[in-house]
């Protein structure tokens, strides 16, 4: 009798579908892995805004469309990600040929130029697309980050921007709001604040995309909470950018990784996908930010809570959060929700 572990997406195959944040490179270095466990893709970097068009009248497709090729190839979905976003946006977005700042109407313009182009060159091969990425200011007071965006066409740039969406891809398409830390109490609030207003403006937005950028240090009971709240807004969710890592914002230096550490990072793992199975009535996807601990941005950035980096964290910090060794073996925890999922 076969000893084989049956892949995430077999085991998942009844809760959500399991994704990974993939560039072209990956296709390489994991495909072993993907073409496994995987029946989700994102272009991490390739759908934003600015590696697709870095110019008013350039247009760059290649690593987007190798994506999609890949993921036909190998049955998967697409989620695209994500044009409107305060970062990856060139400057030209924003400012006339005399280098003025556009007028609200001219950005609107050339925000469904941008999103028409992307919408008729994919259409339904994407089946989901994060239309906005982390507009919500995660200190202060204020609810909406300052950005272009606010500062040209205002507090309504949301909505414009998921009408806009509609406008230009397949009603088969579900459009999502992105963002981190969702999982916060004072972030979740203003999340909800929003989510909330978008649905009575009578926005086209199907659903919430928690990224769930994690430390092992993380909230289970404040997480379970929010997935209650945001699924209480009737939008779909997804987990759309998990890892967990060893380390916190606040820690400096190199520490030691200790066995406690790797024993809170497969408890909280295993926590986590028990949550998502108890509410995949709600949750259709979930996403790691990478695919194995050889690749992963935390790697070269210290953890953040937004823009805060603190003194003295290292930008070069081996960190190890995902679902699979560099050497491509599953991590424990991973064989464990395998196992939990098969119950």
């Amino acid at each position: 009798m076969s000893t084989k572990i049956p892949s995430l997406r077999e085991a998942y195959a009844k809760y959500f579908k399991i994704g990974a944040a993939v560039s072209p490179r990956d296709f390489e270095l994991f495909g072993d892995i993907l073409a496994e466990h995987f029946n989700s893709l994102t272009g991490g970097n390739a759908m934003k805004f600015e590696p697709i068009h870095p110019q008013k009248d350039v247009w760059d497709f290649r690593a987007a469309d190798q994506i999609v090729a890949y993921a036909k190839a190998h049955g998967m979905a697409v989620r695209a990600h994500a044009p409107v976003w305060h970062k990856q946006v060139g400057l030209w977005m924003f400012r006339d040929d005399d280098g003025e700042t556009l007028s609200r109407e001219a950005l609107l313009e050339r925000l469904e130029e941008h999103m028409m182009v992307f919408g008729q060159r994919y259409g339904a091969d994407v089946y989901c697309w994060d239309v906005i990425n982390e507009a919500i200011a995660h200190f202060g007071k204020g609810v909406l980050r300052d950005s272009n965006w606010t500062q040209i066409i205002g507090e309504d740039f949301l909505a414009q921007s998921f009408r806009i969406a509609k406008k230009c891809v397949p009603d088969s398409v579900q459009l999502f709001y992105n963002d981190y830390n969702e999982w916060m109490p004072h972030k979740r609030e203003k999340l909800l604040k929003v989510l909330r207003g978008l649905l009575d403006e009578g926005a086209p937005i199907d659903g919430f995309g928690m990224q769930q950028h994690l430390s092992i240090y993380a909230d289970l009971d404040e997480i379970r909470r929010s997935v209650e709240a945001y699924a209480s807004l009737g939008l779909r969710l997804h987990v759309t950018e998990l890892d967990v890592s060893l380390y916190t914002v606040y820690e400096t230096g190199r520490p030691t990784i200790t066995d406690e550490m790797l024993q809170k990072q497969y408890d909280m793992y295993v926590e986590l996908f028990s949550i998502y199975r108890q509410y995949a009535d709600v949750i259709d996807s979930v996403t790691t930010w990478g695919v194995a601990d050889s690749a992963t941005w935390l790697d070269s950035s210290a953890v953040r809570i937004g823009d805060f980096k603190p003194d003295n964290v290292p930008m070069q910090r081996k960190n190890f959060p995902l679902l699979f060794y560099a050497d491509h073996r599953m991590r424990p925890y991973t064989e464990k929700i395998i196992e939990d999922a098969l119950k």
